[in-house]
């Protein structure tokens, strides 16, 4: 278990009967207690391994007017010490990389409709140079008459077009009693943002050695966010990918927001790669090409956008699925600005070092 590190400042002219009352109520609950004498507060260092160190909430205690956490509430989550400066540590998902220096794109209808369907855009897809395909087989709707999915039926159709595509397969599960089920086909789980704080399938996801999607929720903060993947990771998977896909906003075109502020603060945090949803970040299709662009220039190690053959015939969502046109037309432009804008830690292209961005920008004074 990681070690916790706390310095609590004691009310100045404290007592010193009430001082050794902390100090042995800290001590009880399995804490190493040093004393630092601040001059007019005196402060307590708190270090140790037992979880109710971080529960207790010293600060509510008398005599402890402040509390300073000396680490982070998400150990597993926090940044690596061997994780290079502002980059992720890849992650392996059937034996591609995600957060490497390639831009991962998962790309793919928001529900599995029809197989026959399905597998001629997965085809289209792979010709395109995705290497993940995105389906939902079971569908968390808001409304109980929306289209839920074909369930059963989907994941087979999913383990068909991983099977004759080599496409690796991302769907969402919902619930602790499909894992077995969908364990079969997926060679990633994506936790939908409804079920970001559904502890209970974090914790069975951290049981497993899948890789996992966890998507944040629709109003949690980047701690909550992190927070949530610490229940995955502390269960021993390790391999966690995160996703923005947009926060609620009532200022928000469709009351969705998408937060691309988050990339840059956690990549400050976290050395879990970082993919964002353009579709879901925006609810409308012709605002995806330019979030997609936005995402791959803010330094996201990939993105997740739905496509669909038809999205006017589409069963979910598909007022924000790009056609297969737009869809490679967005590709294009993403890889380059990916190839032009690198990461921290990557040596630049030499048009980025002469002052060209490939495809994008030119410098002044350039021809």
């Amino acid at each position: 278990m990681e070690r916790v590190g706390l310095i609590l400042v004691l009310e100045a002219g404290l007592a010193p009967p009430l001082r050794n009352r902390i100090r042995d109520r800290l001590q009880q609950l399995g804490a190493e207690v040093r004393v630092l004498d601040g001059g007019v507060h005196t402060c307590l260092e708190v270090t140790g391994a037992d979880l109710s160190i971080r529960t207790v909430h010293p600060a509510n205690w008398p005599g402890v007017v402040k509390v300073v956490p000396l680490t982070e509430p998400y150990p597993h989550a926090a940044r690596a010490s061997n994780a290079p400066d502002g980059r992720a540590i890849p992650v392996e998902v059937g034996g591609v990389p995600v957060g490497g220096d390639e831009l991962a794109i998962v790309a793919g209808p928001c529900a599995i409709e029809e197989e026959e369907r399905a597998l001629a855009l997965a085809r289209e897809l792979r010709d395109a140079g995705c290497a993940f395909f995105r389906g939902g087989a079971f569908k968390p709707r808001t409304s109980p008459y929306a289209f839920q999915g074909l369930e059963e039926e989907g994941l087979r159709i999913l383990g068909r077009i991983r099977e004759e595509t080599g496409l690796r397969i991302v769907t969402e599960v919902m619930d602790a009693s499909q894992l077995s089920a969908v364990v079969e086909v997926a060679d990633l789980l994506q936790v939908g943002s409804r079920n970001m704080q559904n502890f209970s399938l974090l914790k069975e996801l951290g049981a497993l050695d899948t890789p996992v999607l966890l998507k944040r929720g629709y109003a949690a903060t980047p701690e909550e966010f992190l927070l949530a993947a610490e229940y995955i990771l502390s269960g021993g998977n390790h391999q966690v990918i995160l996703c923005e896909r947009g926060i609620r906003s009532a200022a928000g075109a469709d009351q969705v927001v998408l937060d691309l502020g988050i990339v840059p603060e956690l990549r400050r945090r976290t050395h879990l790669p970082v993919l964002v949803d353009p579709s879901h970040g925006s609810a409308a299709a012709h605002r995806v090409p330019a979030l997609a662009r936005a995402s791959a220039a803010v330094g996201a190690d990939g993105l997740l956008i739905e496509v669909h053959d038809d999205p006017t015939r589409a069963l979910s969502d598909g007022p924000q699925a790009l056609t297969l046109e737009a869809f490679r037309q967005t590709l294009r432009e993403v890889q380059s600005i990916h190839r032009a804008l690198p990461p921290a830690g990557r040596e630049a292209p030499r048009e980025v070092e002469e002052g060209v961005i490939p495809g994008i920008l030119a410098a002044p004074g350039k021809d």
